[in-house]
């Protein structure tokens, strides 16, 4: 009598059962996790392109300012160059618009000393209806920005 190798078709019919059941099982927690890891990401290139911002008023000894992409946080900014403000910016983000940002600021002007020039902290609150947690960077008095988890900074 001789062995055969290999599987039967019932075999072969409940592993792949098994793996369906396991990744429809799967997929909620990984699409909210996507959405999580887009949120930190969106929000810590906002805090690094604020540092640059502030580093170039520094070095440049003038004032720099970062705008909104077409009036809208939510869909990037723009580090305006200050030796030629309608030309090419220092630094450009864009956004897919899967995250929403909330703040009441129109622009952010850092000057010479890397300072801002507002009255007021700055925050601005990043969030995504598919993420389960929000992230706040703020701009404290001296220039410095800093991020925290939630909403609140």
């Amino acid at each position: 009598m001789r062995h055969e190798r290999g599987f039967t078709l019932i075999e072969l019919l409940m592993t792949m059962a098994i793996l369906v059941v396991m990744a429809t099982l799967a997929g909620p927690p990984m699409a909210s996790m996507i959405a999580t890891q887009r949120l930190r990401g969106v929000a810590t290139d906002f805090h690094q392109s604020l540092l640059k911002a502030r580093s170039e008023a520094i070095k440049r000894n003038t004032s720099v300012t970062v705008n909104p992409i077409g009036g809208s946080w939510a869909a990037g900014w723009s580090i305006v160059d200050p030796a030629n403000p309608s030309g090419q910016p220092l630094e450009q983000r864009s956004s897919d618009g899967a995250v929403a940002v909330a703040t009441s600021l129109t622009q952010i002007v850092y000057r010479g000393s890397g300072r801002i020039a507002a009255t007021t902290t700055p925050t601005f609150v990043f969030s995504a209806s598919s993420a389960s947690e929000s992230r706040c960077v703020a701009i404290d008095p001296s220039g410095r920005p800093y991020g925290t988890k939630g909403s609140t900074c």
